[in-house]
């Protein structure tokens, strides 16, 4: 018997299960010391009912005095089982239970509580544990991240409502008792996945996934095993994320840092293939001038002039491409430009396509160079002939709009502002996604050999993106093609082109610096230019110019120089020169340009330019203008 006692004694402390016995006859009350430790009592405390009642946490208060009162009551079972607080000596908040069974005294007699025996164990690590769990099942039923927990065989035991959102469950449909690859559609086997995620094999993945109503969208997977002591796989936390519009921005970044590369690569050869452009255009100009117009030797050259001028074409289209043309915008009427250009178009496509044009009243003006709006028609029309050989309806409309900034405007578009908008339809053959995702490359086409460079669509991209347009490609297999082109509106009046003069010979005596680094053009240039009647001094560097500027007699009126040249550029140059000779005529020639003369490709107000590659015709122009001081 003592042994038991003993055994009774060793396992209430293991548990630290504190007892107590109340006789209320005596109103005596035995508290263990496991007991008084929980209170933080001293050992040989007293303990009374109002002093164990005054520890009880204040809203806990009133439950406990009623559970008491019950257990009291004669006329019920005397039993007592409460999970409640108390505020320790030390003012810490603790959690009890407390069990304990009050026998009554036996009738006939006075009514009452007897004796009551109880015991306590302090809980509150686990109510502790308990209120964090719930906390926890509230963050994650109520996150906006998707959250599921699987068991070993891959079955849901947890999902939570962003879970079902992300896949268009509705809300009251249970999930858990799924399969977790229900949602995640691995290429491997599920127990594969397992076995890798086990491992730590597997741990984010992106993939494509299937909402309840077919859409596809980019999911980003990130899981991870929560293994047993032994190892063995017990659960496996999975966080799904939509990353759709993430990697719509990282193909477009992908793109336009792929065509940003190109546009760099055509910019560097179209301004070498200028220079050699310059010198066969300017080289015939110069063989044609001492010929009679009988000459069978002109007709032969002429087929040369043509060809040159189909490559400078070519290469227009490379700058524009890459937006290093050097455009001069104005504030333009688009609705005249396409009732100026309609002729051309027409003779473009060709008699079995229909051309309609819809312009909208009152349009708003634009801002763009004349030139480029012209060749985007052009380009345009011409893709439409190619997409319908047998015919069809070829649609030019336009219109004003307002793109507001907000998540439906077309991409790349920032802030609010009123368009013009320029709609081209056709309906041809469409394209597929892989076609359009290639569309604005140079030289990709999917027409045959001999039917086309590549540059035409390129050439449109490029000169809408320099005058701050934008463009979209509506287009599916069978439905047809729009382009719509976005232009910024513009306030002002259309300017209308003044009607050019016949070249004037040169003035004789008027002096000129050449500064042109390539020496086939600077030859050409200064022997055209000395035809005229000019008198030039030509160098082939910045610094050899500046070194004789002050032995030049008579002072040069007029500086043409080359942009790009090593060294010194053009535009250091010519400030040196303005130094100086207060007042000197400056002509800018290049074929290519950085942001020396220009901003954003769009030449500065005051500077003369003239770009190559030029005929003698245009360069006597040119220099006439700028000496008279008009506008080209």
């Amino acid at each position: 018997m003592q042994d038991d006692d003993q055994r009774l004694r060793q396992a209430i402390r293991v548990g630290n299960i504190g007892i107590f016995d109340h006789d209320h006859e005596t109103d005596q009350i035995f508290w263990s010391l496991e007991l008084r430790r929980m209170y933080g009592w001293e050992a040989d405390e007293p303990a009374t009912l109002p002093k164990i009642v005054s520890q009880v946490y204040p809203e806990d208060m009133e439950r406990v005095v009623t559970e008491l009162q019950r257990a009291h009551d004669p006329a019920g079972d005397g039993s007592f089982d409460l999970e409640h607080r108390i505020v320790d000596r030390q003012g810490r908040v603790r959690w009890l239970q407390m069990r304990s069974r009050t026998t009554f005294r036996p009738l006939p007699g006075p009514a009452g509580p007897l004796r009551t025996i109880g015991a306590v164990q302090d809980v509150t690590d686990r109510r502790i544990a308990e209120e964090r769990l719930r906390v926890l099942d509230t963050v994650l039923s109520s996150s906006a991240q998707a959250i599921a927990i699987a068991d070993p065989n891959g079955t849901l035991t947890f999902a939570n409502a962003a879970v079902q959102r992300l896949w268009g469950y509705s809300a009251g449909e249970e999930l858990a008792g799924r399969s977790l690859f229900d949602l995640w559609k691995t290429t491997d086997e599920p127990a594969v996945a397992l076995t890798q995620l086990r491992d730590n094999q597997l741990q984010k993945v992106e993939t494509e996934a299937t909402r309840c109503d077919g859409s596809r969208f980019y999911l980003e997977i990130t899981a991870e095993a929560v293994c047993d002591p032994n190892g063995a796989l017990a659960q496996v936390l999975v966080t799904f994320s939509d990353v759709t519009d993430r990697k719509r921005l990282e193909e477009q970044l992908l793109h336009a840092q792929k065509m940003e590369s190109i546009g760099r690569l055509a910019g560097g050869i179209a301004h070498d293939f200028n220079n050699l452009l310059t010198v066969i255009s300017a080289g015939i100009d110069y063989s044609l001038q001492p010929l009679p117009p009988t000459h069978a030797t002109r007709e032969r050259l002429a087929e040369v002039v043509e060809a040159t001028q189909s490559a400078a074409a070519l290469t227009r289209q490379l700058l524009a491409f890459s937006r290093k043309e050097i455009i001069a915008p104005k504030v333009l009427d688009l609705n005249e430009v396409i009732r100026r250009t309609e002729k051309m178009i027409l003779r473009l496509i060709g008699e079995d396509i229909q051309l309609q044009v819809v312009c909208a009243d009152e349009l708003t003006s634009i801002s763009f160079d004349p030139g480029q709006v012209e060749q985007i028609l052009i380009n345009l029309a011409v893709n439409a002939r190619d997409a319908m050989p047998t015919g069809g309806q070829l649609t030019i409309e336009t219109s004003n709009v307002w793109v507001d900034g907000g998540r439906e405007a077309p991409r790349g578009f920032w802030g609010a502002r009123p368009y013009v908008l320029l709609s081209v339809s056709d309906e041809g053959a469409g394209m597929s996604g892989e076609v359009r995702a290639h569309l604005f490359e140079p030289f990709f086409t999917t027409k045959g050999p001999g039917r086309g460079t590549g540059l035409g669509l390129p050439m449109v991209y490029g000169a809408v993106q320099q005058n701050g347009g934008r463009i979209e490609v509506h287009s599916e297999l069978g439905a047809g093609t729009t382009f719509k082109i976005y232009l910024p509106a513009a306030h002002g009046a259309p300017q209308r082109p003044a009607p050019r003069a016949p070249v004037a010979p040169g003035r004789s005596g008027t002096t000129i610096l050449l500064v042109e680094d390539a020496p086939q053009v600077r030859r050409l240039a200064n022997d055209s230019l000395t035809s005229l009647g000019y008198r030039v001094h030509a160098f082939g560097s910045g610094a050899d110019a500046l070194r004789e500027l002050p032995t030049l007699r008579p002072a040069p009126q007029l500086l043409i120089t080359d942009v790009i040249m090593p060294g010194m550029n053009g535009s250091v140059l010519a400030t040196r020169v303005a130094d100086l000779l207060p007042g000197v005529r400056v002509l800018f020639v290049s074929g290519y340009t950085e942001d020396f003369i220009v901003e954003r490709g769009v030449l500065k107000t005051g500077i003369e330019f003239l770009a190559k590659p030029y005929s003698l015709d245009q360069l006597a122009r040119r220099v006439e203008e700028v000496l008279d001081g008009a506008a080209p």
